[in-house]
């Protein structure tokens, strides 16, 4: 029984998209870490509480999306937890909480050691997560979902990290947190392109509902080709280090997570392509995170 509540949990929390909370983290600490202000109780204070958030908001927003009916026991990719009545709603709901206040203790810590600006990053941060399905604002379902997920796990994840471990903003930490935003918003992008026509039947919106599935496919294109471009463009006005264009070694990957979104919205039959492309989109995001945290840490390294 002990078991199956764990993978239950496990279930319902969505490890995999964990990194998705992490590449944020990376980037903006080893951005810290170039320009000298660097501390492993505070880095690992920050990852720790990023990915409890994280999990905390995959716990709530499924809780919703099971009483909304947007996760069925038909639904294909849904988590079963919920619906096969292996946690109860109740659980989940408390179980959300536990990791939202967790989170709220390490950022009042951070708050303490920080300031008020730190305050304002931790609960917009917070708000943002719980309130993605959960009333009265469910900014999911209104075809916000994209756009805030952007700005919510790219520039104030990014900026948040830089923060908490420096004291100080930065608009390098800001400009580099644009590519990092573009491709973790692919990455819901991508899942509700999948999820275009369960989505419609429930009657909620999301930004693939409200354009179309063609469109959004496209829209999905143009969010990795800007991660790239704004690299490069990053790179050439010596905002970032040279050591950013490893991003590219990602380009395959990425090429090929186009082609399966062309194919599984132009092709007849196609849809099958778009089984996994929020998983290649995750991986994607994590290579390109890794690669671009590395290329501050060499910076100082190698200079």
């Amino acid at each position: 029984m002990a078991s199956g509540k764990a993978a239950a949990w496990l279930e319902i929390g969505r490890p995999f998209s964990w990194t998705a909370s992490v590449v944020p983290v990376l980037v903006g600490s080893a951005l810290a870490f170039k320009d000298g202000a660097f501390s492993w109780p505070i880095f690992l204070a920050v990852l720790l509480a990023s990915v409890a958030l994280q999990a905390g908001t995959n716990v709530i927003n499924e809780l919703y999306d099971v009483r909304n009916q947007v996760d069925t026991l038909e639904s294909p990719r849904a988590s079963r937890a919920l619906v096969e009545g292996r946690l109860t709603e109740r659980e989940a709901f408390w179980g959300g909480l536990v990791l939202f206040g967790f989170v709220a203790a390490v950022g009042l810590g951070l708050v303490a050691l920080r300031g008020w600006p730190m305050l304002v990053l931790g609960v917009v941060g917070m708000l943002g997560g719980y309130f993605y399905t959960a009333p009265p604002f469910q900014y999911k379902y209104r075809a916000l979902g994209v756009p805030l997920v952007f700005v919510l796990m790219g520039p104030l994840m990014v900026i948040g990290a830089y923060y908490a471990l420096s004291g100080r903003y930065s608009e390098q930490a800001l400009l580099a947190s644009l590519p990092v935003g573009f491709l973790v918003a692919a990455i819901l992008h991508a899942n509700d392109v999948r999820d275009v026509d369960d989505d419609a039947r429930t009657g909620f919106q999301t930004l693939s509902t409200l354009v179309g599935q063609v469109k959004a496919a496209h829209l999905y294109v143009a969010m990795l080709a800007l991660a790239y471009l704004v690299v490069l463009a990053l790179v050439v006005t010596r905002v970032l280090p040279l050591w950013s264009l490893a991003t590219l070694l990602v380009l395959p990957l990425a090429y090929g997570a186009v082609q399966k979104m062309e194919q599984g919205v132009h092709v007849r039959g196609g849809v099958a392509q778009l089984a996994r492309i929020d998983q290649a989109t995750a991986q994607i995001h994590l290579l390109f995170g890794l690669l671009l945290a590395l290329a501050f840490v060499l910076q100082r390294a190698v200079g």
